[in-house]
């Protein structure tokens, strides 16, 4: 710190003295640009103040390797503060100034630093993306070094997404790079994933090994400084693997230690987690709930939607142990705000996806356009020396014409019907997640909790947490298998019993088919379960029946839902609702199938006498097997 100190008045006093004699020198913003990279990860302040002067001084002189390297720099700092948009556009505008100024020894650099703040944000496929085209041209400029760096970025991003052995791979090649260039400091993380990554596949022998390359590396890099907070979380993962418990406990206390000290807010989330499991596990609530607030308030400050589900779904549960309802319900309401965020977010991003892309395929559009303009105005120049010449040239155009509007035509439409697709999606989701029933939901728990019955509304709140992430899952997925869909529609049948007082029994019943290798599309069936329950039987205090059929007819798979209620009632009301989900049903359906003749049928049940004994509704529903 007394050094960083001196050298920030060193070099105030070298750009006041500048100032006085006139324009900053190149040689001093050369050197400020090394202090700047020095200085990052150790006086991020200090870094920020002098790259923000340096980048002034470069632009007052025109010095565009100034410019370009201090706004990379800025770009670095702003993603180390948590400033993730401020990141992407700094480190975009150095991308697109590099590229015009021909600094492309340091264009792979740019494009992991930019992948690295689009995985930040939670867009890991731009990521992804990004990974790859700098591989592609550290390749091309024959430069290991940044090789490295965008492999171990693809690394750590794959391991984020769960996908360990391919963050293995990756790692596991910049592992080598670094290893030949001796970068110890680089080769610890490289070596910090991989052993993460074997610990996801349950293989401790070899994360062990690899805990301890990553300890050594970190001894190379440093001269044998104490190890980072990475290095006792991943010790304290092993040691519970193994059942040590107590050295497990005393790792991850460890970890909070040096996380407080370095402000790793990643490491230290992960270490108050756990001592909040182990701490609830043994009984101990108020520290637990310590703990998780601890965590909270971390997720919160770092816009981490799944953290913030999780944890305060756990301080829901915690409170309502130890019978303060007040806090249980407050925190079962933040749970179910950030699922919302949670699903308007992913809403925004398949919205802004398909905008982008349709906008995209417009300029390439009016730019083919043009362009035929273009070579048709030529051609007609050419033609009035040679009317042979014109003929072809008249003919081939139109070909040319023709083809180009197929092919734009059939774009078009594919765009369309993957809008279509989505939209879909989307008002399938809204049926499945309605007011109605999440707000007779949430009052419900208030009203076991009011009613200080703990284990129920513990129960209660367990189901319907089950059920929205069931929801969410499976509205990503084309296909799931029959038994994931009975899984999901028993629970959510369960849920409606409490919700109605237990008024009426359920059966689910599967005819002549395995639920584990028959995939169908998901949610087909739940809105005309939730159209039985509460319009047919909505005059029925007790006593009610509903029952869930699959089965298989001439090779074709069936869905069928009936009730004992009192019948189909013309009512536009009651109509206009069952309407909904079944437009909504065929519109997917017609998507699926390709067909135009999808028919849903929706008849009364009649006995002796032709009197109503409630309602049918069935149809067909299209499948693959999972072999």
């Amino acid at each position: 710190m007394r050094k960083a100190i001196a050298l920030f008045f060193m070099l105030s006093c070298c750009f006041g003295k500048a100032s006085a004699q006139g324009a900053p020198d190149t040689n001093a913003i050369k050197a400020n640009i090394k202090t700047v990279s020095d200085s990052i990860t150790i006086n991020p302040a200090f870094a920020k103040d002098l790259a923000t002067r340096t980048l002034k001084a470069s632009q007052q002189i025109n010095y565009p390797w100034g410019i370009f390297m201090n706004t990379l720099a800025l770009g670095s700092i702003a993603y180390n503060d948590g400033e993730r948009e401020q990141a992407i556009r700094l480190h975009e505008t150095a991308l697109t100034y590099g590229r015009a100024h021909g600094f492309r020894h340091k264009e792979s650099t740019v494009l992991s630093n930019l992948a690295k703040d689009y995985g930040g944000t939670g867009n890991t496929q731009k990521a992804i993306t990004l990974y790859h085209e700098a591989v592609k041209v550290a390749q091309e400029l024959n430069d290991s070094l940044q090789l490295g760096g965008a492999l171990q970025g693809l690394g750590q991003t794959y391991s984020r997404i769960g996908y360990p052995e391919e963050a293995i791979k990756y790692c596991s090649q910049a592992a080598e790079i670094f290893k030949k260039k001796k970068k110890y400091s680089t080769l610890r993380w490289s070596y910090n994933n991989i052993a993460a990554s074997y610990m996801e596949l349950s293989k401790f022998d070899s994360a062990y090994r690899y805990v301890w390359l990553t300890r050594m590396a970190y001894d190379s890099a440093t001269g044998g400084a104490p190890p980072s907070a990475e290095f006792y979380i991943n010790m304290a993962l092993v040691s519970d693997s193994l059942s040590r418990k107590d050295s497990a406990a005393y790792y991850y206390k460890k970890a909070v230690e040096v996380a407080l000290r370095s402000d790793d807010h990643t490491a230290l989330a992960s270490a108050y987690s756990y001592l909040a499991t182990k701490e609830a596990a043994a009984g101990n609530t108020g520290k637990a709930i310590q703990y998780y607030k601890e965590v909270l308030a971390i997720t919160e400050k770092y816009h981490n939607l799944e953290g913030n589900i999780s944890t305060s779904g756990s301080l829901a549960r915690l409170y309502a142990q130890n019978k303060d309802y007040y806090n249980a319900y407050n925190y079962a309401l933040k749970e179910a705000a950030f699922r919302d965020d949670y699903i308007n977010q992913e809403k925004i991003n398949a919205v802004t996806a398909l905008n982008a892309k349709f906008e995209k395929q417009q300029l390439q559009y009016e730019f083919d356009k043009q362009t035929a303009a273009t070579e048709l105005a030529n051609q007609k120049k050419i033609a009035k020396r040679n009317m042979l010449l014109y003929g072809f040239i008249a003919l081939a155009l139109l070909l040319g014409a023709v083809i180009i509007f197929v092919v734009k035509y059939f774009r078009q439409k594919a765009i369309i019907t993957a809008n279509r697709n989505e939209q879909l999606k989307q008002r399938l989701l809204l049926t499945q997640m309605n007011p109605h029933f999440i707000f007779n939901s949430v009052d419900n728990i208030q009203s076991l909790i009011q009613s200080n019955k703990a284990e129920e509304a513990i129960n209660y709140l367990t189901k319907f947490s089950k059920l929205t992430r069931q929801i969410l899952e499976n509205s990503r997925e084309n296909y799931i298998s029959l038994d994931e869909e009975l899984n999901m529609l028993d629970n959510y049948l369960n849920i409606q019993k409490l919700l109605y007082n237990n008024n009426f029994t359920h059966q689910v019943t599967v005819e002549g088919i395995d639920p584990e290798t028959v995939l169908l599309p998901p949610m087909l069936t739940q809105p005309f379960i939730e159209n039985a329950i509460r319009h047919g039987l909505k005059n029925k205090n007790q006593g009610g029946i509903i029952h869930v059929r699959f089965y298989m007819q001439d090779d074709q798979l069936f869905f069928e839902v009936t009730d004992n209620g009192t019948g189909l009632v013309a009512k536009e009301k009651e109509e206009g609702q069952r309407s909904l989900s079944t437009q909504i049903t065929r519109e997917r359906l017609e998507s699926i199938t390709s067909k135009k003749d999808i028919h849903i049928y929706t008849l009364n049940i009649t006995g002796d006498n032709n009197t109503v004994q409630g309602v049918k509704t069935f149809f067909e529903i299209p499948y693959i097997y999972n072999l």
